[in-house]
């Protein structure tokens, strides 16, 4: 799988999304980042130089990649912070994330919509991910009590989906319903972020 993934890196050094299903497969930013941690994580010991060169092209693309969402700053972030980049490097795009915050704490995948669980979940770890932020920041504390304050009754954030429907609609027991996979992402991301806030 390592080799499949490093065959499919451009040359310009990112990945490319196949399909779009915004917001969990629509930026090349956010592909690039987790190919390239793959990559760090999981390469064979065998050839290993040619997967660290991948590894540089990745960081160096996401380092000057342009950024229109908050997919793509969190995971901008994300990998910085993977490739240990620069420190000013990192705190200028955690400031660049952490600006986008919303009044009500938190943030939203595109500037014309509201403050959603997945947007500020991703957002919360990629800036205590990265380094580049402690959860004991304000902003950080004001992410988290809007994750607080949207959490359902039965443990799940709601996010209503925006992709278009490509295939026939399955129950996975998730609740809502036709939203329920975006509504598992996001409270994926919510946890995860919540989670880092817990001291041991």
């Amino acid at each position: 799988m390592a080799q499949f993934v490093l065959r499919q890196q451009a040359a310009a050094g990112h990945w490319r999304i196949v399909a779009h299903r915004p917001p969990i497969e629509s930026s090349d930013i956010q592909v690039t980042a987790l190919s390239m941690r793959s990559l760090q994580m999981y390469a064979p010991k065998n050839g290993r130089a040619e997967y660290d060169a991948a590894v540089r092209r990745a960081a160096a693309w996401l380092a000057n990649a342009p950024v229109t969402t908050t997919e793509d700053r969190a995971f901008q972030l994300l990998g910085l912070g993977w490739t240990r980049a620069a420190k000013t490097r990192i705190q200028a795009a955690a400031r660049a994330l952490a600006g986008e915050q919303r009044r009500d704490g938190g943030w939203a995948q595109l500037p014309t919509l509201g403050s959603d669980a997945y947007a500020t979940g991703e957002a919360l770890l990629a800036l205590e991910e990265s380094g580049a932020m402690s959860p004991d920041d304000p902003v950080f504390k004001r992410g988290a009590q809007f994750l607080l304050n949207s959490q359902l009754a039965d443990g799940s954030w709601y996010v209503p989906s925006r992709a278009l429907s490509v295939q026939p609609f399955f129950e996975s027991g998730f609740p809502h319903s036709h939203d329920q996979f975006i509504s598992a992402a996001a409270t994926n991301w919510a946890t995860a972020a919540l989670a880092v806030t817990v001291k041991p």
